[in-house]
């Protein structure tokens, strides 16, 4: 858990710099909004087919269902 731990910890310090990014750039230039979020979209998208596919292949669907679930509901 320790070394999982530690790669959320690194992951969120990297989405919270694209997203200083993200924002950087809508300031510099509006019209980039939609190519902007579409990488949000695209990445988030890939992501969420990735552990979808991960789950079957380790057999965690009830951990993604749990997951999933959390992120929309917040419990």
């Amino acid at each position: 858990m320790d070394e999982m731990k530690k790669e959320f910890i690194k992951a969120s310090e990297i989405l919270k710099r694209i997203a200083e990014i993200s924002f950087k750039e809508f300031e510099k230039d509006p019209t980039k909004k939609n190519d902007i979020v579409a990488l949000w979209q695209q990445t988030i998208s890939e992501f969420f087919q990735y552990t979808s596919t991960a789950s079957e292949k380790y057999n965690g669907k009830e951990l993604y269902k749990a997951i999933t679930r959390s992120m929309i509901f917040g419990k």
